[in-house]
C-alpha cells in the first residue's frame, strides 16, 4: 500500500485520479498553478487516513471535477459555505469523515449534481444546522446521503 502524502494533481495532464484503498495520511491542497488543475474531472482519495481540515483542502478544488470522492478518511473541521465554479460536478462524496459545521451550498452544479453522500460523520462530529432548503434545486440529483448527521428540521419540500 502507498502511503505518505498523497497529490492529486502529480502529472500535468492528469484528468482521472485514483488513489483509493491506500494508507495515505495526508492530502496536498489543490494548487492552480500545477497543469492538472484544469484537466482532472476524477479524484477518489477514499479509504485512506488522510487526516486533514476540509476548508484548506476544499477551497481550491479544480474548476472542472466532476467526481470528488473522500470517504472513509478522517477529514474534520467545516466545509466551505459554498462549493462554487464547479459547474460540472456529478458525484460529490465525503462520507465517514468527521465534518461538521453547515451543509455547503452547489450554487453552480444545480443542473449536473446526481450523487451528494455526506453520510456518517462521526458520533462526536456532524452537520447541524437544516437541510437548505433549495437542496431540490439540484435538477439531476438522484442520491441524497444525509444518515449519521446532527440535522434538525424538516425536509424542505
Amino acid at each position: 500500500q502507498l502511503l505518505g502524502d498523497v497529490d492529486a494533481l502529480v502529472s500535468p495532464s492528469l484528468t482521472h485520479a485514483d488513489f483509493s484503498k491506500n494508507n495515505f495520511s495526508t492530502m496536498l491542497v489543490f494548487e492552480k498553478y500545477k497543469g492538472s488543475f484544469q484537466t482532472l474531472r476524477f479524484c477518489d482519495v477514499s479509504n485512506n487516513n488522510i487526516e486533514i481540515d476540509a476548508y484548506g483542502l476544499l477551497e481550491n478544488v479544480p474548476p472542472n471535477i466532476e467526481q470528488f470522492i473522500a470517504s472513509n478518511n478522517q477529514i474534520n473541521g467545516s466545509l466551505p459555505e459554498s462549493l462554487n465554479n464547479l459547474e460540472k460536478l456529478r458525484q460529490f462524496n465525503m462520507s465517514f469523515n468527521a465534518l461538521s459545521g453547515s451543509l455547503p451550498e452547489f450554487v453552480d452544479s444545480k443542473f449536473n449534481l446526481q450523487e451528494l453522500d455526506m453520510s456518517n460523520q462521526g458520533q462526536k462530529n456532524g452537520f447541524t444546522g437544516s437541510i437548505p432548503t433549495d437542496i431540490w434545486r439540484f435538477q439531476s440529483l438522484k442520491k441524497l446521503n444525509l444518515a449519521g448527521n446532527k440535522l434538525e428540521g424538516t425536509i424542505p419540500s
